[in-house]
C-alpha cells in the first residue's frame, strides 16, 4: 500500500509540471483517462496531440522511427510515456506484430530481453500496454512474466483488453502491479463523428462506474475529435495514474 501511495505522489509531482490543476484530479469523483497508442511514426501529428494540453498518456511502439526522440520530448514536457509492446494476436500469422514481439513460444529469458530492449528505447516509460496481444493476454505464463518485469521496474500495466477473457488485471492484482483495463476504443472507425460519439460513450459510462479508461490512436481524425471535445472532457479527464487500481 505504501508503494502505491508513493507512486501516486510521484505522478502528481510529474503532472503538475504541465497541468497546473493536476493536484485537483484526486478530488474528482468521476475520472476518465485516455491513452494514445501507436506513437512514434508521425512527428507532426504527435506534436498536435501534445499541443492539446490535455492530460493524455502516450504509448510508443519500440521500433517506430521517431519513438526515442518523441518519447524523450514528451516525458520532458511532463506527459506520461508508456511502452506499446508488440505481442502475439489470436489471428497470427495473418496479423504479424513483428520480430521483436512477444509470442506464445517466447521463453521467459527472451521475454525479459525483449522488454528490457523496449525500455532501453523508451527509458522514460512508466507503464506498458499491449499492441495486439490477444493471444498473450490469455496466457497466464507470459502475462505473469510481463508483470514480473513491470513490478521489478516499478511500472504499471494498462490492459488494452483486445480479448474478453484477458488475464491482465486479474494477474496484476495478484502480483502487485497497478493496472486498469480499457473500457472504450475511441477510433476503431475512422470517422470524426464516430470518435466524438465514443468519447461521449466513455463519459456516459461514468454514470455507472467511478473510473473509465479509453484508448485512441495517433491518427488525424482522433486529434480533430479530441480538439472538438475538449470542453466536454474537461470535467472528467485525468492523468492515467489516477484511474489505476
Amino acid at each position: 500500500m505504501f508503494k502505491k501511495i508513493a507512486l501516486i505522489l510521484v505522478f502528481v509531482f510529474i503532472s503538475q509540471s504541465v497541468f497546473g490543476a493536476s493536484a485537483l484530479y484526486l478530488l474528482k469523483k468521476k475520472r476518465l483517462a485516455i491513452v494514445i497508442d501507436d506513437m512514434g511514426y508521425d512527428v507532426g501529428l504527435a506534436r498536435g496531440f501534445e499541443k492539446l494540453g490535455l492530460p493524455l498518456a502516450f504509448s510508443f511502439l519500440p521500433d517506430a522511427p521517431y519513438t526515442q526522440e518523441l518519447s524523450k520530448e514528451f516525458a520532458k514536457n511532463g506527459y506520461i510515456v508508456m511502452i506499446h509492446m508488440p505481442s502475439q494476436p489470436l489471428d497470427y500469422p495473418k496479423n504479424n506484430p513483428g520480430k521483436n514481439a512477444i509470442y506464445l513460444w517466447t521463453s521467459k529469458r527472451k521475454t525479459f530481453e525483449l522488454l528490457e530492449r523496449a525500455l532501453n528505447k523508451i527509458p522514460d516509460a512508466v507503464g506498458l500496454n499491449n499492441h495486439e496481444g490477444s493471444a498473450i493476454l490469455r496466457d497466464k505464463r507470459h502475462i505473469d512474466w510481463i508483470l514480473e518485469f513491470l513490478k521489478e521496474h516499478k511500472m504499471f500495466f494498462v490492459d488494452s483488453y483486445t480479448v474478453k477473457d484477458s488475464l491482465g488485471c486479474i494477474e496484476a492484482k495478484k502480483i502487485g502491479v497497478l493496472c486498469q483495463r480499457r473500457r472504450v476504443f475511441l477510433d476503431n472507425v475512422a470517422d470524426v463523428g464516430y470518435i466524438e460519439g465514443q468519447i461521449r460513450k466513455a463519459i456516459e459510462m461514468l454514470k455507472r462506474r467511478d473510473v473509465v479508461l479509453a484508448i485512441g490512436h495517433c491518427r488525424p481524425k482522433t486529434l480533430i475529435a479530441l480538439r472538438r471535445m475538449r470542453k466536454e472532457l474537461k470535467p472528467y479527464l485525468v492523468n492515467v495514474v489516477f484511474v489505476l487500481r
